[in-house]
């Protein structure tokens, strides 16, 4: 892999390290991710999207003038990274976009990975003790978060902003983690990411939702988006491929009642400026 990146860029006494699922790059001060990519067309996008973005890692062209890189029959981008700040206000502030969307809508997403989940289930049933006795429960948080949804009829068409697949600081400026989606999924997903670092407190979180000043139709998308059990199916996901040992997910189960707890914190703060429709069980 070094003589590939030695051959492919113009970098000098390169040093390379595994990072989690990519290989960190030193050269000089220059920090550099070497990161695989399997949909070519989505990071085609990603590139386009953030290439004037002054705060995302930058991409580098190599020396056939493109983006990507062959290496044993796999696409690699090399990335230069930065230290980029400001996530919050990013999150609070996103960038409006106007490309082609075709991606499905929330509820379109949601009801086919209930239905994935449940042709798993048929195929994986008693391999995994921890998902045998949750599963049922988040996919009632699943079928919750999208009845919820469809209390937004005020204005069902949203304008896209630059957002993220999933929230984490570490990673916010990587424009492999961006997509194309409704202002709320990065806000949700934030409010996420402090619950499983366990770094929120209700003032916290009712400073941060004060100050995204939501009208009632942005309240009922966040708190749907809040509803969807994100956090337990990444985690599912990497189960089932065995990427991780089950216990991982143990953790998100064990703190279920908590997490209910959170979303009633938030369902209280929403309320205090948008009349939302109750939930029972919180």
């Amino acid at each position: 892999m070094k003589n590939v990146i030695l051959y492919y860029y113009n970098l000098n006494n390169i040093t390379l390290t595994p990072y989690y699922d990519k290989v960190l790059v030193k050269s000089g001060k220059d920090i550099f991710l070497f990161e695989r990519v399997d949909n070519l067309d989505e990071v085609k996008l990603q590139y386009s999207l953030t290439k004037d973005k002054n705060e995302y890692y930058d991409f580098i062209i190599n020396r056939e003038n493109s983006i990507f890189t062959q290496y044993r029959n796999n696409y690699y981008v090399l990335l230069r990274t930065k230290n980029s700040k400001n996530v919050l206000d990013k999150i609070l502030n996103p960038i409006e976009v106007e490309v082609k969307d075709d991606t499905a809508s929330w509820p379109e997403l949601w009801m086919k990975k209930c239905d994935f989940i449940e042709y798993q289930m048929n195929h994986i049933v008693n391999k995994y003790k921890i998902i045998d006795e949750s599963i049922d429960y988040y996919i009632g948080l699943i079928e919750v978060a999208i009845c919820y949804l469809n209390y937004n009829e005020k204005n069902k068409n949203s304008k896209k902003y630059l957002v993220h697949k999933r929230i984490d600081e570490k990673n916010f400026f990587n424009p492999l983690n961006v997509k194309v989606d409704i202002k709320q999924r990065d806000l949700a997903g934030y409010l996420k990411y402090l619950f499983l670092k366990e770094d929120y407190t209700e003032e916290k979180v009712e400073a941060i939702i004060y100050k995204a000043n939501l009208d009632y139709d942005d309240a009922i998308r966040l708190f749907s988006r809040m509803l969807f059990p994100s956090h337990y199916l990444d985690v599912y996901d990497k189960v089932i491929s065995d990427e991780i040992k089950e216990r991982e997910l143990k953790k998100i189960v064990l703190r279920s009642d908590e997490y209910e707890l959170y979303l009633k914190m938030i369902f209280k703060i929403l309320n205090k400026k948008n009349e939302l429709p109750f939930i029972h069980f919180l």
